[in-house]
C-alpha cells in the first residue's frame, strides 16, 4: 500500500499518465471507447466523462481502481480513503513477479506526480510519497500450518528436508513410472537377499533391459558396473566400476584365485547395482513426498510454504502446503489406502484444520477407506467447520486433480482481492483474470502477488503479489 490519497479528479489524470507512459487501463478505456459510441464525431468526449465525475459520489466513486493486461501479466490498482494498493497477476515460474510489481509501482507513482503537476498542483506540498514507500503485504500462514511446522520442530529443519528433496528431484521425476519403481524395487529385493545386483540384458525375464538401465544410471539411481565370475564354480570375484576398468586389468596378465585361468577366460558381464539414492528414495516413500512437493513447486507453492513430516509407523506420510491463505493438508501412502489405515483420522487430523484434506495413494484408494474419510468430513462440517476431500489413486492423475483445485483457489481468492472494481466491469474482475490466464496459459496456474507476498495457483500456476 502507498498511504496517499488520491482524489476523484486526479484518479483520472493519473491513468491517463499512465496511457501516456505504455499502462493501458482496461475500465478507463473502455469508457473511453463508450463515450465514443456514445457521442460519434464529437470532440466533448472528455466533457461528458468529467460530467459524470463530478456526478459521482463518496458512495458510488467514478472511478475505485482499474486492470492493466499485457500476454504475460496482469496488474490492479485499486484507490480507497488509506491510499493505493497494486498487484501483479502472473504465471508461475515464467519470471520474478516482484520485480515486475516493483516497477509498476515506481510508474504509479510517476505518473501520480505528473497528474498532480498537470491539474496545477505544487508536487512538493501535496507530499506525495516516494517509489520507495510502498508497503509490501506479507504472505499470510495460518494458525494451523504453523502448528504443523512447531509439531515437526521448527521451519529449520522443514527447510532442510526440502533442500534435501531438492537433489532428488531429478530421480523422482523418473520413479513416478511404474515399470521404473517395479525395476528399482526388483534390484533392492534382490540386494537385500544377499543379491549383487541384477545383469543388463535384452530380456526382462534376465535382468535390467538396457534402455531403462541408462535412464536409471544417468538418474542417480543405479551404478552399471562389470561383475567377474569364476567361470568353473560361478563365484563372485569382484565388480569393476567400467569395461575399461576390466580390460585395463585384463591386459596385467591376472589370474583367478580359485581357478587360476586367466581374467579373459573367466565371466564377465554388465550388471546394475541400486544407489543409496534409490535405497533413500524408495524406504520410506521419500520419492512420494518429492515428487508432490515439485507439483506445488511447479504451481506457484513458495518453498517455505510447504512443510513435511516424516513417514508415520503404519507407513502414512504428511505433507501441508499454504495456498493463499488457505490449508491444503496431504496425507500419502506408497501403496493402497484400507480402512485399516484411516483409524486414527478421527483423533489424529481433528486439530488440523485444514481447509482441504488430499488422499493420495500410488496405489488403490478402497471404497471403505472412502467412507470413513466422507465420514471424517461429515463431523467436521457438523463442527462448522467446511472441509474439501480431495481423493487423489495413482499418480497419472494427481497433477491435473490438483491444478484443478488450485484453480478454485485462485479464482477464489482474486474474486476476494479484486470484489472493488466488479461494479464498474458488470462482472467478477478476479473471475475473468483467473478465465484468462487458464485460456492464454491452458498449461500453466495463475499466480499473483500483493507487493511481495502469496503465490496461488489456477489452472497453470497464477502467482499474485500486491502491496498494501
Amino acid at each position: 500500500m502507498l498511504e496517499y490519497f488520491v482524489d476523484a479528479a486526479v484518479r483520472v489524470s493519473l491513468l491517463e499518465k499512465l496511457r501516456e507512459i505504455g499502462w493501458v487501463s482496461l475500465i478507463h478505456s473502455a469508457r473511453q471507447h463508450l463515450f465514443a459510441l456514445a457521442m460519434p464525431g464529437s470532440e466533448n468526449i472528455r466533457e461528458l466523462e468529467q460530467t459524470l465525475l463530478h456526478n459521482s459520489g463518496a458512495e458510488m466513486p467514478y472511478v475505485r481502481g482499474d486492470l492493466f493486461c499485457s500476454e504475460n501479466f496482469a496488474y490492479f490498482l485499486l484507490f480507497g480513503e488509506a491510499g493505493l494498493r497494486a498487484g501483479v497477476v502472473y504465471c508461475g515460474g515464467e519470471g520474478d513477479g516482484q520485480r515486475w510489481l516493483d516497477d509498476f509501482c515506481r510508474n504509479v507513482v510517476e505518473a501520480l506526480n505528473a497528474a498532480l503537476a498537470g491539474d496545477g498542483r505544487d508536487v512538493l506540498a501535496a507530499g506525495v510519497p516516494s517509489a520507495m514507500a510502498w508497503r509490501e503485504c506479507a504472505p499470510r500462514v495460518s494458525e494451523s500450518f504453523q502448528r504443523f511446522v512447531a509439531r515437526e520442530g521448527g521451519a529449520a529443519m522443514n527447510r532442510a528436508r526440502g533442500e534435501m528433496e531438492a537433489v532428488m528431484l531429478r530421480a523422482v521425476g523418473l520413479m513416478e513410472n511404474v515399470e521404473a519403481r517395479r525395476a528399482l524395487r526388483r534390484l533392492f529385493e534382490t540386494q537385500r537377499e544377499g543379491g549383487a545386483a541384477l545383469p543388463v540384458a535384452v530380456d526382462e525375464r534376465e535382468g535390467l533391459l538396457e534402455g531403462l538401465s541408462s535412464k536409471l544410471a544417468e538418474a542417480g539411481l543405479v551404478r552399471r558396473e562389470i561383475l567377474v565370475s569364476c567361470r568353473q564354480d560361478g563365484r563372485a570375484l569382484f565388480r569393476l566400476p567400467s569395461a575399461e576398468a576390466f580390460s585395463l586389468l585384463a591386459a596385467s596378465n591376472a589370474v583367478c584365485s580359485e581357478c587360476g585361468s586367466t581374467l579373459t577366460d573367466e565371466k564377465a558381464e554388465e550388471i546394475a547395482v541400486p544407489t543409496s539414492l534409490t535405497e533413500t528414495l524408495l524406504q520410506g516413500g521419500a520419492w512420494l513426498t518429492a515428487h508432490l512437493r515439485s507439483i506445488l513447486l511447479n504451481a506457484g507453492v513458495p518453498e517455505q510454504q510447504i512443510a513435511t513430516r516424516p513417514m508415520s509407523e503404519d507407513g502414512e506420510q504428511q505433507l501441508m502446503a499454504e495456498m493463499a491463505g488457505e490449508t491444503f493438508l496431504f496425507l500419502l501412502r506408497d501403496g493402497d489406502w484400507t480402512a485399516a489405515h484411516v483409524r486414527r483420522l478421527f483423533g489424529d487430523y481433528a486439530h488440523a484444520d485444514a481447509a482441504h484434506l488430499v488422499i493420495i495413494a500410488a496405489g488403490k484408494i478402497h471404497d471403505e477407506a472412502r467412507g470413513r474419510w466422507r465420514e471424517y468430513a461429515r463431523r467436521v462440517a457438523h463442527a462448522g467447520n467446511e472441509q474439501e476431500i480431495i481423493f487423489v489413486e495413482g499418480l497419472e492423475t494427481a497433477t491435473a486433480e490438483l491444478r484443478a483445485a488450485f484453480a478454485r483457489v485462485t479464482e477464489r481468492v482474486l474474486a476476494e482481492e479484486l470484489w472493488e472494481l466488479d461494479q464498474s466491469l458488470g462482472f467478477s474482475a478476479g473471475r475473468m483474470l483467473a478465465a484468462r490466464f487458464h485460456l492464454l496459459r491452458p498449461t500453466k496456474l495463475p499466480q499473483s502477488a500483493e507487493s511481495l507476498s502469496t503465490e496461488v495457483a489456477n489452472s497453470a500456476p497464477i502467482a499474485f503479489k500486491k502491496k498494501n
